[in-house]
């Protein structure tokens, strides 16, 4: 049985996969190991439509044998995350959600882009303006005005 032998996790199963189990990316520089089932958990997406070819050779491989992906890496392991669980866990104030929207069009994750986008119009929606006054200070003039009105109604 494949299971008893530890190289066989390591070597992809002749009859249906020729992939490994576990796989070593190199993303953008990053190296990333993760499983296969991962990899192609999201129909579709580019990497399951890369990792469940039967020609495992036509594949981009950096020196040390390892998967080639020629994209950003750092951003890379929130697309892995997301394929884990489908799920979106950023940082508070992440400051690259249009660079992991144009990463998750990339990956054809439909999904992951509708969750990033709706954060994106939000944000410009919500009246960040900074040049909007804090309705906890008056503006300079208030003062004056109020003090028009008073006068006017004695």
């Amino acid at each position: 049985m494949a299971l008893a032998d530890p190289a066989g996790c390591a070597k992809g199963s002749e009859d249906n996969n020729p992939f490994p189990d576990i796989i070593e990316l190199n993303v953008g520089g990053q190296v990333y190991i993760t499983r296969h089932p991962t990899l192609v958990s999201v129909p579709g997406s580019l990497l399951w439509e890369m990792f469940t070819q039967k020609n495992v050779r036509s594949l981009a491989r950096d020196s040390k044998g390892r998967f080639f992906v020629d994209r950003d890496g750092f951003l890379f392991r929130y697309i892995l995350d997301y394929m884990r669980d489908r799920q979106l866990v950023l940082p508070e104030h992440f400051p690259e959600r249009g660079r992991l929207q144009r990463e998750a069009e990339y990956f054809v994750l439909p999904e992951l882009v509708k969750l990033l986008a709706p954060k994106l119009s939000e944000q410009n929606s919500l009246g960040d303006d900074p040049c909007q006054s804090d309705p906890e200070e008056p503006s300079p003039g208030a003062d004056a005005a109020r003090g028009l009105t008073s006068a006017a109604a004695a």
